[in-house]
């Protein structure tokens, strides 16, 4: 069963306090940072957005946003306007008006709020979409956030890979898919997403366990399949072994990747992936499901 939470504060709290002490200021919170630890360095931030954040947490949604839109027409030319904005973004979407909370969180876009608000602004107009059920646009804004925002760790990257999957589920894609539910479940094996991810899997699904029968090291990707052919034969020349090409397609596009080996335990799959390095081969351990040889 799909899980989600309606609005997404926390991290948000700790990036936008970082913000408000450091107006004008791009450098990203410390990954650990607490909210309270962060908030204690904005002495100078607007009560009133920290009230409506305290109000959109408490289901008090049209509340903050009432707060917000006064503080906005009272403050135009603050540095705090784009902070006000997503929050007016958030309170929004928490009250199901997705079409203007997207209209807040693409001022925020096209203004100056640095590289978190940016992220988090990104990530609500997403969130938007995504309920709005333009899954094909979706899928792209979360995928540039994937591709360009990793360094953010005020975005929840497991849940946004987890999105990513059910984009492309949803839009008729599952194999692109199984693709990003395969990523969410290598790197967050133990958390939340990781069981969502599992349970809508096409392979796997509700009462399996989701563990991969085998692993395999992806080397390269390419969107001409003579490349990626081409590719996989030079990895055979230097002496490797299972090297395979996987199609899958992604919209209506194919891609192919080349991967190495096959690995019966995450274990092997992690030295194997260390000796790859070694190499100079940047590798990603990807799972897969088939049946083991007889």
């Amino acid at each position: 069963m799909l899980r989600m939470s309606p609005i997404r504060l926390v991290p948000a709290v700790a990036a936008l306090a970082l913000m408000a002490g450091l107006a004008g200021c791009t450098k990203k919170p410390a990954a650990h940072s607490t909210p309270a630890e962060v908030i204690s360095l904005s002495s100078s931030r607007p009560e009133a957005l920290s009230q409506a954040e305290r109000e959109i947490r408490a289901g008090q949604a049209k509340e903050a946003e009432a707060r917000l839109r006064g503080w906005v027409s009272a403050n135009p030319d603050s540095p705090y306007r784009p902070e006000a904005q997503y929050l007016l973004g958030q309170a929004l979407f928490a009250q199901g008006d997705y079409q203007n909370a997207k209209k807040f969180h693409d001022e925020v876009i096209k203004g100056q709020g640095g590289r978190v608000l940016t992220a988090l602004a990104l990530f609500g107009r997403a969130d938007c979409n995504f309920k709005l059920a333009d899954y094909r646009e979706a899928s792209r804004q979360y995928h540039w956030l994937e591709q360009f925002y990793r360094d953010v760790s005020a975005v929840p990257h497991d849940e946004l890979l987890f999105k990513l999957g059910l984009c492309c589920k949803f839009a008729g894609f599952p194999e692109t898919a199984d693709y990003w539910f395969d990523k969410v479940i290598e790197l967050y094996g133990t958390g939340k997403y990781a069981e969502e991810a599992r349970q809508n899997h096409s392979r796997l699904g509700p009462g399996k366990t989701g563990e991969p029968t085998y692993y395999s090291l992806e080397v390269a990707s390419f969107s001409d399949e003579k490349r990626a052919l081409a590719e996989a034969q030079a990895y055979k020349d230097k002496g490797y072994g299972e090297v395979t090409v996987r199609e899958v397609s992604m919209f209506g596009t194919s891609y192919y990747s080349v991967h190495i080996g096959k690995y019966f335990s995450k274990n092997d799959a992690m030295r194997a992936k260390e000796d790859a390095q070694l190499a100079g081969i940047n590798a990603s351990i990807r799972p897969g499901w088939a049946s083991l040889p007889r």
